[in-house]
This record gives structure tokens, C-alpha cells and sequence, in this order.
């Protein structure tokens, strides 16, 4: 069934309902105060319910004219943010971005970004991929991600350094490590497993 009720009728029923009246409404939709009268006489009518009633000198909200309106709010702020969600499209912003990101990166870093970006661009998703020893690089490369946070830049993409994260060995008291004696370097870690 295709709706009936323009987008422009529920306006001005929510402008008469915020705006308490019909001639302050009209002054606020730029419209004559009959327009608006019609526009809401035409709800009432193409859904057979009443919307208002009058009670003494003042028109007031029925139960029916409640649920209207709180409807109509959703409708018209859904309508509105599909409108606004075309426009950042429009203007080169991304409905979805798929994110792979390397567990080393601080956590409170990547979430303190993720929550600016969600403030610049609110209608853009992102999908987050974490990932370990090289994952990133596999995800960019199968085509998983669009953007990689990697303690390895792959060969063939651009990037840049975002920052440095150091890196601490640590071993169970027994492992073999500790009866080096001396400072250990890269080629005697080597030697031996790495875990996370």
C-alpha cells in the first residue's frame, strides 16, 4: 500500500501540535493558516480518526492525535536522516568502512578515534576487524579491509606512522631465556616460540 499522507502533512501536524496552534504553525511553515488546516482536516479524513478535539476555545490532542504525533516525529526525523545520510554520500563520505587493526595498537587509542570519527561522520558504519601478527596485512590484501592499522606497512600501499609502541619480552621464570646470563638480543628470541 502506498502511503497517502505526504511528508509535508505530518510536518505541518507536528508544527500545529509544537508550535500550539494553527496560525502559529502556518507562521513557522511559511504556509496560510488554511493550508495547514487543510493539510491536517486531509490526515483526519484519509484515516477516517480525529486528531484534535475541541474543548472549550482550545484544540487538543485526542489519544489517537498523540500516537499520530509521536509516529509522524519518527517518520519525519527517519525522513530527515535519510536525507542527510545522501548528502554526506554525495559528498565523498563512506557508508561503511571495514577497519583491521592489530591487537598492539592501545585499544583506548583506536576507541577514542572511532568515537571522533562516529561525531564527524555519524551515518558512516564501521566494521572493525582486530587482528594478530600480520592479520592486517592479510585482511588488506584479500580485500577484507579498506583501511589497516599494522605494526608492518604491506608492500605495494601507501601509509604512514601513526605511533610507536614498545614492546617488552617477558618468559616464565624456568624458560630456557633466563640461563642466557647476559642481554639477549633479537637472534636469541628468535630461537624460541613467541606468544601472546
Amino acid at each position: 500500500m502506498n502511503p497517502q499522507i505526504t511528508l509535508g502533512q505530518w510536518r505541518a501536524l507536528i508544527t500545529v501540535i509544537d508550535a500550539g496552534g494553527y496560525a502559529q504553525a502556518a507562521e513557522i511553515l511559511n504556509k496560510s493558516q488554511s493550508a495547514v488546516t487543510y493539510a491536517i482536516q486531509k490526515i483526519e479524513s484519509l484515516l477516517d480518526v480525529k486528531a484534535f478535539e475541541i474543548q472549550g476555545r482550545k484544540a487538543q490532542l485526542t489519544p489517537t492525535g498523540q500516537m499520530l504525533y509521536r509516529r509522524a516525529l519518527a517518520l519525519v526525523g527517519e525522513a530527515s536522516d535519510l536525507e542527510k545520510a545522501a548528502h554526506q554520500l554525495s559528498a565523498g563520505w563512506e557508508a561503511e568502512i571495514h577497519l583491521a587493526a592489530e591487537i598492539l595498537f592501545p585499544s583506548e587509542l583506536l576507541l577514542t578515534c572511532l568515537n571522533r570519527f562516529s561525531q564527524d561522520s555519524p551515518r558512516t558504519r564501521v566494521e572493525l576487524i582486530e587482528s594478530v601478527l600480520g592479520g592486517t596485512a592479510d585482511a588488506l590484501l584479500k580485500g577484507e579491509a579498506d583501511l589497516v592499522i599494522s605494526p608492518h606497512q604491506p608492500a605495494g600501499f601507501l601509509g604512514e606512522l601513526l605511533i610507536r609502541v614498545k614492546l617488552i619480552a617477558v618468559a616464565h621464570v624456568n624458560h630456557p631465556l633466563h640461563h642466557y646470563g647476559r642481554e639477549l638480543t633479537s637472534r636469541d628470541l628468535q630461537a624460541h616460540r613467541l606468544s601472546w
